[in-house]
């Protein structure tokens, strides 16, 4: 069992790595768009580059969905290890009460 304080530092790295996840998503696909451009030009084949497309396309909706599951499962925890029972908070309403946690 961790104490408030660890579990308040990890609902707020939870928060943090829940906010970060659309822009690596965002780069993730940008990668993607240009390996399977680059496929295409290598090979002069549209059709490799379509396949690459769907090849790294569900290889960045699996990570996708892991690392999404990872950050709820994180959440849900460091909620449990504060004891609170209100999990449909904003993520302000929970960064001011974990200052009241890590602060006072």
């Amino acid at each position: 069992m961790a104490t408030k304080k660890e579990g308040a530092q990890r609902l707020l790295d939870t928060l943090e790595s829940k906010r970060k996840l659309s822009s690596r998503l965002a780069f993730s696909v940008g990668q993607g768009v240009v390996v399977s451009g680059l496929v295409w030009y290598f090979t002069t084949h549209w059709q490799f580059a379509v396949a690459s497309v769907f090849i790294i396309g569900l290889l960045i909706q699996f990570a996708f969905e892991r690392m999404s599951n990872s950050i709820e499962a994180s959440r849900l925890q460091a909620l449990s290890d504060l004891g609170w029972k209100e999990d449909t908070l904003s993520d302000e309403e929970y960064r001011a009460r974990i200052d009241k946690t890590l602060n006072g």
